[in-house]
């Protein structure tokens, strides 16, 4: 009870806030706001930046995070989603299976005594001897077990040493310093993917801008591409995640035939709102239209992919495009609810069919964490 009174606190003012902004009543607003957060489960952060306060979007078209892990659960075993989510267990299943995977050097543990078919790496000494000694001019470090780009780092070697995506200088104890920061035990050290020319011309930056493709195996085991989007880059950040905007990056929602650009949102304002984007921020390109290059070799890469990590049934794919072939990053399995994507309610619902539920069980969320 007193957490809920202290959260009521922090959005009394916000929920006023939105209510004058959209034009309504204070009493509405709140019957809304109370509406999305106890029935729908949309947490805070997702109501305003969604700007579900606003009466003229249709909360149809909308689905909070947990109602998603709802249906997620039930479409995915929960003891297989170690395939996806522990990256190395994703690396091995990828190879096996022969499928392109970003190629991993080495894993960073301090309590591992040894992991099969990787170097490991434990202390500022056996990361000096990498760097003097490096398997690539240029690579991503990022924890095994992380999400939302939290942590990813890109090094590249320099004349007087390396550097990260920032262009500072950096040297094996500053690498283990920014391991020892954040909660995360283990640590991949993956080969740097170059992004396709276009895309990076598209976004001026070297910075790998990645394609979210979601399938969903369908009850005669045909492999449905459900929902596409390219995550652009419009800063000098090391990775693509979006994070409600606050990145300054883009969701570009993608025709899933044909890889075409149909609406693109940002974040905007302050509080960082949706917004929609027609041309890129930095190099004034038109996004609207704009094709996707390699997308058919994509489309199959993601769909023989589900085939092999079946009996999973919906994972939501991180693909680079490169100038050769495309390449696997990721797999989710809890894969974020599609902000800006207008068919959003139409996915759940469909998904939901499948996963043989209910119109009241699909939405009751009760069992899952707030996040």
């Amino acid at each position: 009870m007193a957490g809920l009174l202290r959260k009521a606190v922090v959005e009394a003012p916000r929920i006023v806030g939105a209510a004058r902004r959209y034009g309504i009543g204070p009493v509405a607003a709140a019957k809304r706001y109370w509406h999305l957060y106890k029935d729908r489960r949309f947490s805070p952060s997702e109501i305003h930046f969604l700007r579900l306060l606003d009466p003229a979007v249709d909360l149809t078209t909308v689905v909070s995070k947990e109602e998603l892990l709802v249906v997620q659960r039930r479409l995915n075993p929960a003891a297989l989603h170690a395939l996806t989510e522990d990256k190395l267990a994703f690396h091995r299943h990828c190879t096996d299976a022969r499928l392109p995977v970003a190629h991993i050097f080495a894993l960073h543990d301090a309590s591992s005594a040894g992991v099969e078919h990787f170097k490991v790496l434990r202390n500022v000494q056996d990361w000096t001897q990498l760097l003097e000694d490096p398997p690539a001019p240029a690579f991503i470090l990022k924890p095994v077990d992380g999400v939302h780009g939290e942590g990813v780092v890109r090094f590249s070697r320099t004349a007087g040493g390396w550097k990260n995506h920032a262009g500072m200088a950096v040297t094996a104890h500053d690498v283990v310093t920014h391991i020892a920061a954040w909660n995360y035990r283990r640590w991949i050290v993956q080969a740097l993917i170059v992004g396709h020319s276009a895309l990076r011309t598209l976004s001026g930056t070297s910075g790998l801008q990645t394609v979210r493709v979601v399938t969903l195996t369908e009850d005669n085991g045909d492999v449905t591409i459900v929902a596409a989007r390219l995550r652009l880059i419009a800063g000098d950040s090391a990775h693509d995640n979006f994070d409600y905007g606050r990145t300054g990056n883009l969701i570009a929602n993608l025709d899933v035939a044909t890889g075409v650009i149909r609406t693109v949102i940002g974040g905007a304002g302050d509080p960082c709102a949706i917004c929609q984007v027609t041309a890129h921020p930095r190099t004034g390109v038109p996004l609207i239209g704009y094709r996707v290059p390699g997308w058919p070799q994509a489309r199959d890469l993601v769909q023989r992919a589900a085939r092999a990590f079946a009996p999973l049934r919906t994972i939501g794919w991180d693909v680079a495009i490169t100038d050769d072939a495309p390449c696997l990053i990721e797999g989710n399995v809890t894969w974020d609810t599609l902000t800006g994507e207008p068919r959003m309610g139409e996915i759940y619902r469909h998904m939901a069919a499948r996963a043989k539920m209910g119109n009241r069980e699909a939405s009751d969320a009760s069992d899952v964490r707030r996040q």
